[in-house]
């Protein structure tokens, strides 16, 4: 994944825990955590690492710290960085989710090594959403729900979010379900 993931983990960790607990995390990892560079890639290895000393020094459940850190990520996004690719879309949550292949493919015009997840969505009649997960990536799931919650309330639509099936040898997407309010 690339640096800015990496990065990121302390900013879930300050926002939800504090800063003396991403300091008292960061002390318990190699010297060069705290000097990633946002836009280079760097080995899965790296970023799961930072994840398990987090949960690990929190003493919270991967599902849930991954969860937490899906909506603080499209939080942050949305008022960063990707700012501008969040104003570009002003159809909700629907429409964001069904373009966020097209926003993987400009970022990946910066990011050539970006191995970015693809997403199919579909509207039921009752209003909600399914989502089709495509990942070469196992175990992002609780990430990807945190990051659907994120859109959703970004885009002020109430909603829960559930995950339907996790990808398999006979399925090779995860579903997640979106039910608004």
């Amino acid at each position: 994944m690339y640096g800015m993931v990496n990065k990121f983990i302390s900013t879930t960790v300050v926002k939800r825990y504090g800063q003396s607990a991403w300091d008292q995390i960061s002390d318990k990892l190699d010297d060069s955590a705290e000097f990633f560079i946002e836009v280079q890639p760097y080995s899965d290895d790296v970023t799961f690492g930072i994840v398990g000393a987090a949960i690990q020094h929190l003493n919270v459940d991967l599902a849930s710290f991954l969860k937490e850190m899906g909506e603080d990520w499209v939080a942050e996004t949305a008022q960063g960085s990707y700012q501008a690719m969040y104003s570009l879309v002003d159809g909700g949550a629907y429409e964001f989710i069904s373009n966020l292949n097209n926003m993987h493919q400009v970022i990946s015009a910066q990011m050539t090594e970006l191995i970015p997840p693809s997403f199919l969505c579909t509207k039921g009649s009752d209003g909600s959403i399914e989502v089709q997960y495509f990942s070469s990536r196992a175990g992002l799931e609780p990430f990807v729900e945190g990051l659907l919650l994120g859109v959703c309330k970004h885009f002020d639509e109430p909603a829960d979010v559930d995950t339907v099936a996790v990808k398999d040898d006979s399925q090779p997407y995860s579903v997640f379900k979106i039910f608004f309010h």
